[in-house]
């Protein structure tokens, strides 16, 4: 499970010209499930929007218009988008898993399919519900055409990955997307070494002429010497 991560002062969500979502300070996130996402990547993705501190200490947005300003100077990444009561806006988004690793065309096998994906989404807004305030997450439609407008602060934009980016699958057999996809990435790293390989082997066929002048020069000297 996979996640874009922005902090933000507002975003909101467009539907064929009509907003259906809108937010103000808190996080936007792109959501994206993989083929074998299972709910203990679930867990993992609600527990780190909720802990990572990407606020600094003045951010309060529970805060009243006149309250005091803080006596300290501000620290960065202080605080939790819970920490200062702020809203999420989740939008599904399947291309997180999209590759180009062939071509030009997006590769997009590793997204897990819609109907599964449409369930698992739903149960992470559920269990992220949950474990803060429902009242404070939002999301757009779907599988819908989404116009996502996001006011960025900072900007701020952390990647996040249930399975810290080294995509291994739950079980013990692979399933044949991820074989192919990983069989890809090792035949293209497998080109690249060899075109090294031979770059740098060109380059040393090219100095031993030199070498080779040098040492029949050096013969030859002492043949002469002689």
């Amino acid at each position: 499970m996979r996640a874009v991560l922005q902090r933000v002062v507002q975003a909101s969500v467009e539907v064929n010209g009509q907003q259906i979502s809108k937010i103000k300070q808190g996080l936007c996130v792109l959501i994206g499930l993989s083929v074998d996402d299972t709910s203990a990547d679930l867990d993992y993705m609600v527990r780190k929007l909720l802990s990572v501190r990407v606020f600094d200490s003045a951010h309060n947005a529970l805060a009243a218009k006149d309250s005091e300003p803080p006596q300290e100077p501000s620290k960065m990444w202080a605080k939790s988008v819970v920490d200062i009561g702020g809203e999420i806006l989740c939008v599904s988004q399947f291309t997180l898993y999209g590759q180009v690793i062939k071509g030009s065309k997006p590769d997009f096998h590793l997204s897990m399919k819609s109907d599964a994906s449409k369930q698992m989404y739903h149960e992470f807004l559920d269990r992220l519900r949950k474990a803060y305030q429902a009242d404070r997450i939002k999301d757009g439609e779907f599988g819908a055409m989404m116009l996502v407008n996001i006011a960025n602060d900072g900007p701020v934009t952390l990647e996040l990955d249930s399975r810290k980016f080294e995509y291994l699958p739950v079980t013990n057999q692979s399933s044949p997307a991820i074989a192919k996809a990983l069989k890809q990435a090792k035949t293209a790293s497998a080109s690249t070494s060899a075109r090294s390989s031979v770059t740098s082997l060109s380059s040393k066929n090219g100095d031993a002429p030199d070498e080779g002048k040098a040492v029949n020069g050096t013969n030859s000297g002492k043949e002469d010497k002689k």
